[in-house]
């Protein structure tokens, strides 16, 4: 490379497919990208933003637009790494996604250490550190269908005329939550249950309310991801806290997976969530890995552009 003033960056253009798909496929991950996160090689440029410089592509950043307004930056390739490069890029596919796309979530995960030359780029991109994120999971036995449950709660199953009563709960187990709270404000809780609803397979009969004394007490998700359980989403309404309903929501997560004939269930959980953790690990989840999340913050998603 000679200097950043010769690179333009710009959006992929059809005729760049197959320069693309080689530069891809031979250019390494960035330093500190997550190991284990398979490359995009998806050779359409649609959700690509490049680095050209004397005709020949010399970087790329892949944007994958998600359900809800979310959206995921994976990291820059390079030829040769560079901080400032690679920054310009995840700023670009930034301000491209949430331009073209609407995106207020928009996301970026790197290995757990948080001084790392990837980190430095998304700093420098206008990212911030949301969470440290343990990814957790348990092995599902068919007889733990059979879970018993608190004979004093009531369960109510997701469905369209129950949609908003979900909604609610959701929007009250936010409220002082000690998993990623950076993220209030950032897009509507409608927006988070499309999320929620096409990560995996959506199974309806696996979204539970809890009801206790009737009134809400706590929601949690399960959908079908890649042959396991997952659950996409646990709270439980401030006001319910600290009176076993945590314990009752995983019970019912558990049992909900085996009912589906799955092997195994996992969940992400911000490590600083002491108190889910310790429900998690008390149920019998245990850490696989962990992975830091970046994302912009509302206030500089208008900066972007």
């Amino acid at each position: 490379m000679t200097t950043a003033g010769d690179i333009e960056i710009r959006p992929a253009r059809r005729p760049d497919c197959a320069r693309l798909a080689d530069f891809l496929s031979r250019t390494p991950a960035a330093p500190g990208a997550a190991v284990g996160t398979a490359p995009f090689l998806d050779p359409s440029p649609r959700n690509q933003i490049v680095a050209v410089q004397s005709g020949e592509i010399v970087g790329a950043c892949v944007f994958i637009p998600g359900s809800g307004r979310c959206a995921a930056l994976l990291p820059p390739r390079l030829i040769e790494w560079d901080e400032g490069l690679a920054a310009r890029l995840l700023r670009a596919a930034a301000a491209r996604v949430y331009q073209r796309d609407g995106a207020r979530l928009i996301q970026a995960l790197t290995e757990p250490h948080g001084e790392s030359a990837l980190a430095g780029a998304l700093a420098r991109a206008g990212l911030e550190p949301l969470a440290m994120l343990a990814y957790l999971r348990r092995s599902v036995l068919p007889l733990e269908r059979d879970l018993p449950l608190p004979p004093d709660i009531e369960w109510r199953h997701y469905g369209y005329l129950k949609r908003r009563q979900f909604a609610e709960t959701i929007a009250e187990t936010y409220k002082d939550s000690l998993d990623c709270p950076r993220l209030a404000g950032l897009r509507t809780v409608d927006d988070a249950i499309t999320t929620h609803k096409h990560t995996g397979f959506f199974t309806a009969s696996a979204w539970n309310l809890a009801m206790k004394n009737r009134l809400p007490a706590g929601v949690v998700l399960v959908n079908n991801l890649q042959g396991r359980g997952e659950v996409v989403y646990l709270g439980t309404v401030g006001s319910a806290r600290r009176q076993g309903i945590g314990r009752a929501l995983i019970t019912r997560a558990i049992r909900d997976t085996a009912l589906m004939g799955l092997p195994t269930i996992g969940l992400a959980v911000d490590v600083a969530n002491t108190p889910a953790l310790r429900l998690y690990e008390a149920a019998g989840f245990r850490e696989i890995r962990r992975r830091m999340a970046y994302f912009i913050p509302a206030t500089r998603l208008d900066t972007l552009v």
